[in-house]
């Protein structure tokens, strides 16, 4: 099929997150759960697997720290586990209320637990810790545990305020408040808003990226497509309680802060500020409540605390962090290029480096991430390159008529994606342009936030051995297709995953992600995360290779070579061996998964006029000084050109 004819095919980016919260009616619920089977891509009938994951995921959704329901109330609900697609079907609803209830009075039982430990003193030079990662947390046995688990919240969410300069009298009173709209929320739940919740927990376990969407983040998954968004420039998602920083939007607000500054993956956003004073801890807030304090007028300035489980001394790390709101746009977010020269005379090595951020296409089609890589390869055909880099480290994906335009630049023609739905064979896409823009030496740099088109692309140019590709890890394991199908009037939308995709050669990067032809040290690999650490993520079985040719430009033996040649240089490099201490010591830390209830006296604390005198307009294109990963991939890429030439 011919790449122009898929439009409606779009790759959602791989750490989009949604809250679910608001209106359903009950009359939906059957027909809606027919049209999402109608559609996956492996599930076509709710039976005994989804009833238990769904329950899971409920009771998930209801309780996810763990902080209301008792060990006996889980025992009694999982008498029902494997029974809800039988009490569905015969259209019966009571046990989903019946959970609810359960909840809504845990809810009420747990407040006279709060207000006590309000009142409680507290000492924050007792070194203590609370555990982050729900699995490795029991559900409560009886009040006297509930109550200690209490105890440790309360002493938390003091602790964020107190490191943000509020006095104890202050956080008591702001926590006071907070759980008393917190109560009152919860009485206002609808049946329509449990509902749902239940139609998400079933979505949920269909895969990791099917949701139902309310109208309200229907309006924000199309904001978020069409990048115009007046806020911080940073993708959020919820866990454990906590708003996380799921990744930075190049381009945007948070991508220009200095490097003191800088959020990165997995800071925990504890508190939000309009003007540095008033500050509404967000510990256990909605998504979706938090991304509105966040947002807002462009050219306001928004302040957020957060909270860094690792630093280099091992210390908690708490900051506040101003950030002046902007729209980004999408020339922010575009693939630039620069020349780099290495060596002088005939010994000279001039190399192409473009980084190229997202999959893009603007709403009338006159920009586009392919149409701004051709016109890079016309300036770069003047300039008589000897070798690529092509950047695609941090690229979240994008559109897939993009991806394969893109590929079809290194590769004169042929199958660049197989696509697989659960009734039919597979479609092979091609890139039917003949000819191609650049077919010197290519290196693709790729990393473990590498995702959806990125790896459609990376895995094409593997597949073909066109170039070589290079990564501190595998990518992240996103090999799946959602179609996105609003349900109309203001009833929100449904996103359902309908295909997976596959590389020419019948392989997919589903789960495991595309493995690189050679590694180099970077802290990014730090990060536990992909598809595979996803909960209920789908499985594939290989598919026939689609007929293609390899340009067998990068061969099993010049992969070795050049692995080889790196790692001499890496091991006999000073700042590579700090690299990866650095790199051992935050895994270590970061597999820890608890958080210090100590008060820390060197808690670092950051002061608007320090943004405003090292703000960056924009980031460099290269920085071959501070990042060790880039620099060694040229000289790989100077050791390739040698190879090869």
């Amino acid at each position: 099929m011919n790449k122009k004819v898929i439009p409606f095919l779009v790759l959602l980016v791989a750490f989009s997150c949604f809250s679910k919260q608001e209106g359903l009616k009950e009359s939906e619920m059957v027909g809606l759960m027919n049209r999402f089977l109608s559609m996956h891509v492996q599930y076509k009938s709710f039976d005994d697997e989804l009833s238990e994951r769904t329950m899971n995921n409920y009771i998930m959704i209801l309780d996810y720290g763990k902080y209301y329901f008792y060990k006996s109330d889980i025992d009694s609900f999982n008498e029902h586990k494997t029974l809800l697609d039988d009490y569905i079907k015969d259209d019966d609803y009571h046990v989903i209320i019946d959970i609810y209830d359960v909840f809504k009075k845990r809810f009420g039982e747990t407040m006279s637990i709060i207000d006590e430990l309000l009142k409680a003193p507290y000492d924050f030079q007792i070194d203590e810790e609370i555990i982050t990662d729900r699995d490795l947390v029991e559900y409560a046995s009886n009040t006297t545990e509930m109550k200690e688990r209490w105890r440790k919240s309360i002493k938390l969410q003091l602790l964020n305020y107190i490191s943000a300069g509020k006095d104890i009298g202050y956080a008591r009173n702001k926590l006071k408040k907070k759980f008393e709209l917190l109560k009152k929320r919860t009485d206002e739940i609808t049946r329509s808003d449990i509902f749902t919740k239940f139609i998400n927990a079933w979505t949920m376990a269909l895969d990791p990226h099917s949701n139902y969407l309310t109208q309200d983040e229907n309006d924000d998954f199309r904001i978020s497509m069409e990048l115009k968004l007046e806020g911080i420039g940073v993708r959020l998602r919820s866990e454990d309680g906590f708003v996380l920083v799921d990744s930075i939007i190049t381009g945007g607000a948070s991508d220009k802060l200095p490097a003191q500054l800088q959020l990165k993956p997995n800071d925990k956003i504890v508190a939000v500020s309009q003007d540095n004073d008033d500050w509404t801890d967000v510990i256990d807030m909605d998504l979706k409540d938090v991304v509105k304090l966040i947002r807002g007028k462009k050219g306001t300035t928004v302040y957020l605390t957060i909270m860094r489980d690792a630093d280099e001394s091992g210390k908690p790390n708490r900051m506040a962090v101003p950030i002046k709101r902007e729209e980004i746009k999408l020339q922010d977010s575009e693939a630039k290029y620069q020349i780099q020269v290495f060596g002088t005379g005939k010994n000279a090595v001039k190399i192409g480096y473009i980084n190229l951020p997202s999959f893009y296409m603007d709403s009338t089609g006159s920009k586009s991430s392919s149409g701004d890589m051709k016109n890079i390869f016309l300036s770069l055909s003047k300039e008589n390159i000897q070798g690529l880099i092509l950047d695609l480290r941090g690229n979240p994906g994008g559109l897939l008529n993009e991806a394969i335009e893109i590929a079809g630049l290194f590769i004169d023609n042929g199958p660049v994606v197989q696509i697989k739905d659960a009734a039919h064979s597979p479609v092979v896409y091609n890139d039917n342009d003949f000819g191609v823009s650049y077919s010197g030496p290519l290196v693709v740099l790729i990393d473990k936030f590498s995702a959806s088109a990125s790896e459609i692309l990376a895995g094409a140019i593997k597949d073909y051995k066109r170039g070589l590709i290079v990564g501190s890890s595998n990518t992240f394991g996103k090999g799946t297709v959602q179609s996105y199908n609003e349900l109309g009037g203001k009833r929100g939308a449904m996103k359902v995953t309908t295909h997976i995709f596959y590389q020419p050669s019948g392989t997919s990067n589903q789960l495991n992600g595309i493995v690189p032809d050679m590694t180099i040290p970077d802290m990014n690999s730090v990060w536990d995360i992909g598809e595979n650490k996803s909960k209920y993520p789908l499985n594939w079985t290989p598919i026939p290779s689609a007929r293609f040719i390899p340009v067998n430009r990068v061969t099993p033996a010049i992969a070795v070579r050049l692995q080889t040649l790196s790692k001499n240089r890496i091991d006999s490099d000073k700042e590579f061996k700090e690299l990866q201490t650095k790199i051992d010591k935050f895994k270590k830390q970061i597999s820890k998964k608890s958080i210090s209830l100590k008060e820390e006296s060197t808690m670092e604390k950051q002061r608007e006029k320090e943004l405003e005198k090292n703000r960056k307009e924009s980031k460099q294109i290269l920085d071959l000084e501070n990042d060790l990963f880039l620099r060694e991939a040229f000289n790989v890429t100077i050791d390739y050109i040698k190879i090869t030439k």
